[in-house]
């Protein structure tokens, strides 16, 4: 925070016409990369209304805030597990759109299509990391939610979703 402070001290110095309080905004940057913090650990605890409103408090104390695709990330995969699937779509789209090499929060939103009745979707996302991954078990469990998929079966039962969610 110090850095921060002294960053911002700096700009006011260029520009004494600058509307800043070093220590106000530093301590509100903070604050806001604190909250989103606090959001991934509520959306594991499986309280993601908490998590969300976090979230979006963040970025009302920082419109500048970058949420890290991580961060978006966890959202999806945790609020979907806890079966908030479709309130976490737009979560797991920000995850992708931060990071689309990253094929594990494709997967990630390949599971909140599944639980939210895109078929097409879910199957078209587990088949992204299939074909990226070397992982072997992985691929296996994944090819099998496939192959579930396209027979019409939802293999996210509550046994998995609870198995998942130990992982």
């Amino acid at each position: 925070m110090e850095v921060a402070i002294a960053n911002f001290k700096k700009a006011k110095e260029w520009n004494p016409e600058l509307e800043l309080q070093p220590e106000i905004k530093a301590k509100q940057l903070a604050a806001a990369a604190a909250k989103v913090e606090q959001g991934e650990q509520l959306a594991k605890e499986g309280k993601f209304t908490k998590a969300l409103s976090l979230y979006k408090q963040a970025q009302q104390l920082d419109p500048n805030l970058e949420i890290d695709a991580n961060s978006w990330n966890e959202l999806c995969w945790f609020g979907s597990l806890h079966g908030y699937a479709a309130d976490v779509m737009d979560a797991c789209e920000k995850a992708i759109i931060k990071d689309p090499n990253q094929k594990f929060h494709q997967g990630n939103r390949g599971l909140a299509r599944a639980l939210t009745g895109d078929t097409a979707g879910a199957i078209s996302d587990f088949k992204a990391i299939v074909d990226s991954i070397d992982d072997n078990e992985s691929k296996a469990e994944l090819q099998k939610w496939i192959d579930e998929l396209r027979a019409g079966k939802n293999p996210f039962t509550e046994e998995v979703l609870k198995g998942l969610l130990e992982e």
